[in-house]
């Protein structure tokens, strides 16, 4: 059963998507394809003896990782071993939200999971040991609600504007990369590197997974589907441009996608 938490105050609502609590159900798939958001996370694992793996697109190469992970914005879809069901408790961030909780660019941890020891150090032990010594999730998300205002540090120099930048994006999906730039009185240059530095991807890569995100959100919900009609309602040329991103993120095609896709848009089973 997954619970989240999606109201925040000021100023964490600027920051923070949901927290969620996965109590860690059995799957009867072995392993999960998460799909790009735009986003990061921070996962903190709640048992001490299950590692979680994370494989590469080609499933081939794996990541073991215990205590707390923080996963990156990624480009492309990476996989979970999901074998062996572990309870785990989250924050999703808005897109460059993250940045200003772990001191450093987002760009340097795009398609990375990395140790949240390396960012936090013993505060990351302490906090997973605090959530895991309370059983109650809304007291969990508490904790995790507090942790993350002891860490928010005074923003840079215009970063509100490209957080600004990043929600009209995720709203916008088709908005040109030059008219943002133009609406914030940016350079293209300006905006792709501080950009890169909030989100860790550039804008333009940024507006495709949403252009993306956006797909997914219609074809979930809709029944029947003209792909034709989902191509031109989400600014793609054709339905040719609209497969080809989708393979490119998912990797499978938009008709092989909705039956594996159980129950999360962004979660697909592969095996």
């Amino acid at each position: 059963m997954l619970e989240s938490r999606t109201r925040f105050k000021n100023p964490l609502d600027r920051f923070v998507k949901c927290l969620w609590h996965s109590a860690g159900e059995h799957r009867d798939w072995q392993r999960e394809r998460i799909l790009p958001t735009g986003s990061v996370d921070l996962v903190f694992k709640l048992q001490e003896d299950r590692p979680v793996q994370v494989f590469d697109p080609a499933g081939e190469k794996a990541l073991s990782f215990s205590g707390a992970t923080v996963s990156g914005a990624y480009s492309r879809h990476f996989a979970l071993d999901t074998s062996r069901p572990v309870p785990t408790i989250g924050i999703h961030f808005h897109p460059g939200g993250a940045a200003p909780f772990l001191g450093v660019p987002a760009g340097e941890l795009r398609n990375q999971h990395v140790s949240l020891q390396e960012f936090w150090g013993a505060d990351a032990l302490h906090i997973r040991e605090q959530l895991m010594q309370v059983t109650s999730v809304s007291a969990r998300f508490n904790l995790l609600e507090q942790a993350l205002l002891n860490r928010l540090t005074e923003l840079p120099r215009n970063y509100r504007a490209i957080l600004y930048a990043a929600g009209l994006i995720r709203t916008s999906p088709s908005v040109s990369v030059k008219s943002v730039s133009e609406s914030l009185g940016f350079s293209n240059q300006r905006l792709i590197r501080q950009f890169q530095n909030a989100v860790g991807l550039s804008p333009k890569l940024y507006c495709r997974i949403q252009r993306f995100q956006s797909v997914l959100d219609q074809i979930v919900s809709s029944e029947p589907i003209s792909w034709v009609n989902v191509a031109l309602d989400n600014g793609y040329y054709d339905q040719s441009h609209l497969i080809h991103d989708f393979r490119e993120f998912t990797g499978v095609t938009p008709a092989e996608y909705r039956p594996v896709a159980p129950d999360r848009k962004n979660h697909m089973r592969t095996e």
